[in-house]
């Protein structure tokens, strides 16, 4: 069976990344007042947001689908553990059963224990991404994940927070966008927020950085983003 490739899952990203990019600079450049601006910028922030967190959940499948030997272990780890508990249990397993490790599951198999309910995971932060890559892939894999350097690790921080901030707009989710912009990593790329906390994530990230330049903190949000997630895969 033909294994799904990361290096295609990346690069459907990357055409969806330039894409939403272009569609935003074009609306930036036709639209001319600051409030359709603010939601230009907020349509592209949450929309990239949302395409990341799939992303990451086809890249994690993918890489478990080139490599099941983890998630093998992963099981018989589980199966133990639970067998641990009923002792009756686990001496007629070690008695008259054994685990059969397999070199490849197929898509559906790893779809039902990776995905049972059928939709993407969400991800609260990158350390809930690396745990994942922990728990699923295999050394070669997961060590994309763990490679990242702080200020990868912060933008993707900054693309969550921000998602579920435009999503929810709730007072804990602008909480989770402020301290996600306050990331000293985020310093040289013009991202960090000064003393004042934001209030609006639009407001913020639509403003122009340094102010002269074309590129505003959505645009440069995106570039780094797409920086992040070519790293996981290269």
């Amino acid at each position: 069976m033909r294994k799904i490739d990361p290096e295609g899952v990346w690069e459907d990203f990357e055409d969806q990344l330039d894409e939403q990019s272009r569609y935003y600079r074009s609306s930036w450049n036709t639209l001319a007042s600051a409030a359709d601006r603010k939601i230009a910028t907020e349509n592209y922030a949450l929309t990239i947001g949302v395409m990341f967190e799939g992303y990451i959940n086809d890249l994690i499948f993918a890489y478990a689908n080139r490599d099941c030997s983890r998630v093998m272990q992963h099981l018989e780890n589980s199966v133990r553990e639970t067998l641990a508990a009923i002792p009756k249990a686990e001496a007629a397993f070690n008695k008259f059963a054994e685990f059969k490790h397999r070199d490849h599951l197929t898509r559906s198999e790893l779809k039902a224990i990776l995905d049972p309910e059928g939709r993407n995971t969400s991800f609260p932060n990158f350390v809930a991404i690396e745990d994942r890559a922990q728990q699923w892939l295999a050394e070669q894999h997961r060590s994309k994940f763990t490679g990242l350097n702080a200020q990868q690790r912060a933008v993707i921080n900054a693309v969550i927070a921000t998602r579920n901030n435009l999503a929810h707009r709730s007072k804990g989710s602008l909480d989770r966008l402020n301290d996600a912009f306050n990331a000293g990593a985020l310093y040289p790329s013009g991202l960090q927020r000064n003393v004042n906390r934001i209030q609006q994530a639009g407001h913020y990230l639509k403003a122009k950085h340094p102010p002269n330049s074309p590129e505003t903190r959505a645009t440069i949000m995106g570039r780094l983003l797409k920086d992040a997630a070519e790293s996981i895969v290269h």
